[in-house]
């Protein structure tokens, strides 16, 4: 079977896109995500993209991680999705409305550039106060669900953080409970500007960037006093853009930055041999 595939990232976090509309892969899927994203032995990427027919909306997102893992969300692979749906003529007036594990959501292009603008919705929480001990150090922070969980913690200066050491010390602490977080380090570089250095769950490693991260990120960066927008600089040094409302009870988000087409190509998915005697 050939498999039809764009390779897109947004901001340097990577995935292989399939339009599935026309379902046409075998379930379950983990066995051929975890091919498709080794990057020595398969194409190379954060996690796969599934853009799927809904009955209510423009179309529905499925997301799995480079370990093969369904996901509820990633900010990223949301607009990059949003981006591939415009491209493919889906939506109205330039914008697609779609749906997502963690909600309904709708984009559109930049009206500035052309990155791709994501209306997230509503963050429900105020970022509850964290202190963990991992790694020999004791770590302040907050736990922000963004679709999916994030501890976000302030460094002195995120380039002197060893994420593989203290990321995954964090992302496997007991506090988060059996699914773990997603863990961000953040530095404040000036006004309405912060770093971001992510270590993934999923992927289970640093990922030069995370959409769900950035929000998270901003909003701790707002429950100190930043005003919106807050700008946020990856680890692949590509800024993405949150804004965002106070609500009662939360935040109202909109996260934009860059969603690009990197190449397209044929997956050759092929039937397992039977083992010889």
């Amino acid at each position: 079977m050939t498999i039809p595939f764009l390779k897109m990232h947004g901001a340097a976090n990577d995935f292989v896109v399939i339009d599935h509309r026309r379902r046409f892969l075998a379930e379950p899927l983990e066995p051929l995500v975890v091919r498709l994203c080794d990057r020595r032995r398969g194409v190379g990427a954060d996690g796969v993209l599934l853009l799927e027919s809904d009955p209510e909306h423009d179309f529905a997102m499925r997301y799995f991680n480079a370990d093969g893992r369904p996901a509820d969300y990633c900010g990223n692979g949301a607009r990059c999705l949003a981006r591939l749906a415009l491209d493919l003529g889906l939506g109205r007036a330039g914008r697609v409305r779609f749906r997502t594990e963690a909600g309904v959501q709708d984009a559109r292009r930049h009206p500035e550039g052309n990155g791709i603008e994501l209306h997230f919705g509503r963050v429900a929480s105020e970022g509850e106060r964290c202190d963990v001990e991992a790694a020999g150090r004791r770590f302040s922070g907050r736990w922000i669900p963004a679709g999916v969980p994030h501890f976000v913690t302030e460094v002195e200066r995120v380039e002197w953080v060893p994420v593989p050491e203290w990321g995954s010390a964090l992302r496997h602490h007991p506090r988060f409970g059996p699914a773990g977080a997603n863990v961000d380090f953040v530095s404040r570089l000036n006004a309405g500007r912060i770093a971001m250095r992510t270590y993934e769950r999923g992927v289970e490693a640093e990922t030069l960037a995370c959409g769900s991260g950035a929000i998270a990120s901003a909003l701790w960066a707002a429950l100190q006093g930043e005003r919106s927008p807050v700008s946020v600089v990856t680890g692949g040094g590509d800024e993405l853009v949150v804004s965002f409302r106070r609500l009662e009870d939360g935040f109202d988000v909109t996260l934009g930055g860059p969603a690009e087409v990197a190449f397209q190509g044929e997956w050759v998915e092929r039937a397992a041999e039977p083992v010889g005697l």
